[in-house]
């Protein structure tokens, strides 16, 4: 099942109108006429007014498609590789000084698994892992952490 849908408005206006596309005629040579008379129908609805002899500006056109997958895609897994070496260290303050690995995030192996205190960057994050926290690289590279509780003294 589609859904189509433009978004558009009088060229004074700083808001979109979303106008169903269901039922337009696309054999047409032309169907814009049909799309802006929709957009001019959905704007008297909504407002009590349109101004048919206004320019119409189209901003956003989008589909919709919905239905049922036999299974969903699955995003190929990298390949295996060694675990990465840190990339330097780095003191950090955790209730006193402490040194700290610091690891390049797009770098990272399948299944490497980092221990706290740590730090993982990457272009868009940090992550710290403190002392009790274990981070586990997902075969699709994702971060899985792991906080467990301190041994107790």
């Amino acid at each position: 099942m589609a859904r189509v849908d433009v978004q558009l408005r009088y060229g004074e206006q700083v808001f979109e109108i979303a106008v169903p596309l269901d039922g337009v005629d696309w054999t047409k040579a032309d169907p814009l006429p049909e799309i802006v008379e929709r957009f001019h129908r959905r704007h008297e609805e909504l407002y009590t007014y349109s101004v048919p002899d206004q320019e119409t500006v189209l901003v956003n056109a989008r589909v919709a498609v919905t239905g049922m997958l036999a299974s969903l895609p699955q995003e190929p897994a990298p390949p295996p590789a060694p675990p990465t070496a840190l990339r330097s260290e780095r003191r950090i303050y955790l209730d006193d000084w402490v040194p700290a690995p610091v690891y390049d995030f797009d770098a990272l192996a399948p299944t490497q698994i980092i221990s706290g205190p740590a730090i993982v960057e990457s272009a868009t994050t940090t992550i710290l892992l403190r002392p009790n926290e274990r981070a586990t690289v997902t075969p699709l590279g994702w971060l899985e952490i792991t906080i467990t509780s301190p041994a107790a003294s």
